[in-house]
């Protein structure tokens, strides 16, 4: 009987899947099939290509609202299959390879502040500004989001906080205080969006390496008299995002055994075993990575510079729109929590009025918020992603002479970083069609784990259809603000 229902389930999940893929395709077809030129589009901050972004857009567009409608006319388990995953083996007991690989973290981290304390001043060439922004911001984040989990053995507290621990004999932590939940987090979230997007020189080696090492012993402290666990869960941003967008990856450890699923399917498993309803502070903290995310990419349109009066063809320097970049930042933030608050309350009230479904708004959030993280991820992999194919190519530079001018580890003498595949349209046209498409595919994902969280909360497809419409046109607009900040000329 159990057999039968799981196959009955993982049929649906095909069905499912086997209709959105035709879905997609015939859409993506139909936008690709156009090549006439409409209008301005940035591949990167130093290039204007001409692409048919408005089509492209468009068919985005329909791709994310036609699930929309194919969910709705599904029956209430139509998504009951996508939080399974399959077995792949037994999770290998690593313990003491684990502490060499803390302790090379720990050292390799220190070796890299020092490298942004006396090294180069040109962060192209930088260890640390390369380790940092590309290696470990826009590369292993992408990873840990997607594939597999990479933090648990780079982070650089854990040998530290261990040593001293073994050291000293300190083994007192003290509670954390309940009232604070995870609101320390969401604020070093925001300074560091400030730091990324507002300070005047954010890739200076020496710079980034002081404010490295500031907060490394902020926070090392913070573990001792809190606990690792603790902080890492309330305080520690990066452990925050690591494990936020952890739960999209495909391949995960659960309950020993290595598991392999679609994107998402570990954060739909959550779920659905009723386990995972963050904080409102969690919440908040879950929205403020695609608050972030979508003003990191506005902020450079022609569109935001005309706003705050800067002439992008004429830009004066981050310097000068500190105030402002600030701002924007608080204001987008502000502006994503009421929308998207006030949208899942309206469904709510629409849906059902049963006591049982009803609920605060800030219940609410903490119970959609997750069914975002599909779309921040989706925007830190599109929105990255021309920078890192060319500071890749620094990073591969900086390994293949790390012992001198005379030894190349990867073979690359005679190599030269180049961003010539900016200037040819085909290559244009394909890096943006990728970018698209992960835009496209992380709003469908989010569709999928909004309707599944919805069909957990009413059980019926009526009250799940109805309090799902105002939300669905939120992921529709997203959509479109999503797609067109990819084509947008941009400056600064």
């Amino acid at each position: 009987m159990i057999a039968l229902e799981n196959t009955n389930r993982w049929r649906c999940f095909n069905h499912l899947a086997h209709h959105l893929g035709k879905l997609f395709m015939l859409v993506l077809m139909a936008v690709i099939a156009p090549v006439k030129l409409c209008y301005a589009h940035a591949s990167g901050q130093s290039f204007v290509m001409l692409l048919p972004t408005d089509i492209y857009i468009l068919g985005g567009v329909i791709v994310v609202g036609l699930t929309i409608v194919l969910l709705a006319l599904m029956p209430v388990t139509g998504t009951s299959g996508l939080h399974h995953s399959l077995k792949l083996w037994r999770q290998f007991r690593m313990k003491r390879l684990a502490r060499y690989v803390h302790m090379a973290a720990f050292l390799y981290f220190f070796w890299l502040l020092s490298a942004g304390w006396y090294g180069t001043t040109d962060p192209l060439r930088n260890p640390l500004t390369l380790g940092f922004w590309a290696v470990f911001w826009m590369g292993l984040v992408m990873v840990e989001g997607l594939f597999f989990s990479v933090w648990r053995w780079i982070n650089p507290w854990i040998f530290a906080y261990h040593f001293l621990r073994w050291l000293t004999g300190w083994h007192g932590v003290r509670g954390w205080p309940s009232w604070l939940a995870h609101w320390p987090g969401v604020l070093l979230l925001f300074g560091f969006a400030v730091f990324t997007l507002a300070d005047p020189a954010p890739t200076d080696p020496a710079r980034l390496a002081s404010f490295m090492f500031a907060y490394w012993l902020f926070t090392l402290i913070g573990m001792l008299i809190f606990g690792f666990r603790t902080w890492s869960r309330h305080v520690e941003f990066f452990s925050m995002i690591m494990a936020s967008f952890g739960s999209l990856r495909m391949v995960s450890v659960h309950a020993g055994v290595v598991r392999f699923g679609l994107p998402g399917w570990r954060l739909m498993a959550h779920r659905h075993i009723g386990v995972l309803r963050p904080h409102i502070s969690a919440a908040i903290f879950l929205l403020m990575l695609l608050g972030v995310g979508s003003f990191d990419g506005f902020n450079e349109t022609f569109v935001w510079l005309k706003w705050i009066d800067i002439n992008p063809l004429d830009f004066p320097g981050r310097s000068a729109i500190i105030t402002p970049t600030i701002a924007g930042i608080v204001l987008a933030n502000i502006a994503l929590i009421v929308i998207f608050g006030a949208l899942i309350w309206l469904g709510m009230v629409a849906a059902s009025d049963q006591p049982q479904h009803r609920c605060s708004m800030a219940e609410l959030i903490a119970i959609y918020a997750p069914s975002l993280l599909p779309i921040a991820l989706a925007y830190h992999v599109a929105h990255y992603l021309p920078s890192l194919l060319v500071e890749a190519q620094y990073v591969a530079l900086a390994i293949d002479g790390m012992f001198g001018k005379d030894v190349h580890v990867l073979g690359l003498q005679g190599f030269h970083v180049t961003d010539g595949f900016f200037k040819h349209l085909d290559w244009v046209r394909m890096i943006w069609l990728i970018q698209a498409g992960v835009v496209v595919a992380g709003h469908i994902a989010s569709v999928l784990v909004a309707h599944h969280l919805a069909t957990g909360r009413y059980g019926n497809r009526f009250e799940t259809v109805i309090s799902q419409m105002p939300i669905a046109l939120f992921m529709i607009a997203y959509t479109w603000l999503g797609l067109w900040l990819l084509a947008a000329p941009k400056g600064g």
